[in-house]
């Protein structure tokens, strides 16, 4: 019996976005700063270097990631008001996080324990499979169901969690004076036109 060994391929591409605020704290101009936005291209393969063609459709499968992260931050900012994480808040002099990032968390609330539930249910679905259609004695409904449990209260922990850094973050952001980022999305133009 043979083994075989993928090797996982990687492309990234970034796009750094300019922007600057006034702290709502301490008022002070935080001076620039750059949002990294991260597009990424992945591949597994039986080979530890990738042909040339193989590597330039990888490149170009992160450089359409990017772009799609790019709108989507641009969309977000400009329409919703929603400003991603990738916009760091901390102002660079008093260390104090702005009102304008909660948005951000906000949007990030359910991520996670949607992702749990998920997989809660995938090994769920197949322990019930299993039980069904294979002779695996230890695959009782019974698994299937604490499976299953286990996704639903590690999606509440999370859920959880992310509550409470947010309370935390609103907390801490909460303040008379509300100021809003400029950003310089001139920067990453050539993105928002592809």
């Amino acid at each position: 019996m043979s083994t075989y060994s993928y090797y996982k391929h990687t492309r990234t591409e970034q796009a750094e976005v300019p922007y600057t605020f006034r702290c709502e704290h301490c008022s002070k101009d935080s001076g620039s700063m750059w949002a990294v936005i991260l597009g990424t291209a992945q591949e597994k393969s039986y080979f530890k270097t990738l042909n040339e063609e193989h590597d330039r459709k990888l490149c170009e499968r992160a450089h359409k990631d990017l772009v799609k992260k790019v709108k989507e931050a641009h969309k977000d900012v400009t329409e919703k008001n929603v400003y991603p994480l990738d916009f760091k808040d901390i102002c660079p002099h008093c260390h104090k996080p702005q009102a304008w990032a909660v948005s951000g968390l906000k949007k990030k609330l359910f991520e996670n324990p949607i992702v749990a539930l998920c997989v809660g249910a995938f090994f769920s679905v197949i322990a019930v499979l299993g039980h069904y259609f294979s002779d695996m004695e230890y695959l009782t409904l019974s698994v299937a169901f604490w499976i299953m449990a286990a996704g639903v209260a590690a999606a509440v922990v999370l859920l959880l969690w992310n509550l409470v850094q947010l309370g935390i973050k609103t907390k801490k952001t909460s303040g008379p004076q509300k100021n809003l980022p400029v950003i310089n999305w001139a920067a990453v133009q050539s993105l928002l036109d592809e």
